[in-house]
């Protein structure tokens, strides 16, 4: 009775034990429906991100920088910082944005009188020919405008400007500087640019 009784303990561990073994072995084992979609979530993710990658840098080698600077000294101080960043839309055309900043400063019967004039711009340029380009911006200028009456204290308002015209670049795809010649369409008195007389600008930049 006790051998028969040790055989049903033997038998019944045993099979425990070669029941856990084969549960162990299929925990371990990996469904081949679930490592295939994890596979392929992984590569998906890996096929956005180098295209993700892709757009970005043709983006960035699609941007061009630039502006203009003036400066003169003596009786009169003028400092002018006009950065731009443009986007070649296509192989003519370049539009962007940039930000305009003037200093100016004037000493008139012993008193100095300072000045600071600011603002965005938006801005196209369309090749032509070989070097001849269009061209057309929009300035938002702030000015401090003086009150006629006394106290004649100034306060800050904002004009626009709208110049339109031509210009001419020189240079290659690492850079380059242009002339242009621009009319302002709106020619505002307030503007750091009227001069009473035709708005005609000349202005000199760099490209790259």
């Amino acid at each position: 009775m006790k051998s028969l009784l040790l055989k049903y303990c033997f038998c019944f561990i045993y099979i425990t034990l070669a029941l856990c073994s084969n549960l162990s072995a299929q925990n371990d084992s990996v469904d081949p429906y679930v490592q295939t979609k994890e596979a392929q979530k992984i590569e998906e993710r890996e096929t956005k991100e180098k295209k993700t990658k892709k757009n970005s840098q043709d983006f960035a080698s699609k941007l061009m920088y630039g502006g203009s600077f003036g400066a003169f000294f003596g009786q009169q101080t003028y400092i002018e910082l006009s950065p731009k960043v443009g986007y070649k839309v296509n192989d003519r055309l370049v539009a962007g944005l940039g930000l305009n900043y003037i200093y100016f400063s004037t000493k008139d019967y012993g008193q100095k009188f300072v000045t600071h004039i600011y603002g965005p711009t938006v801005f196209a340029q369309y090749a032509l020919l070989s070097g001849l380009f269009a061209y057309g911006e929009y300035n938002a200028y702030n000015v401090a405008a003086y009150l006629p009456i006394p106290p004649y204290t100034p306060e800050r308002v904002w004009i626009g400007s709208a110049p339109v015209g031509l210009g001419y670049y020189s240079g290659g795809q690492i850079g380059g500087v242009y002339l242009s010649v621009l009319y302002d369409l709106i020619n505002d008195p307030a503007s750091p640019y009227y001069n009473g007389g035709m708005p005609i600008l000349l202005r000199v930049g760099f490209l790259f």
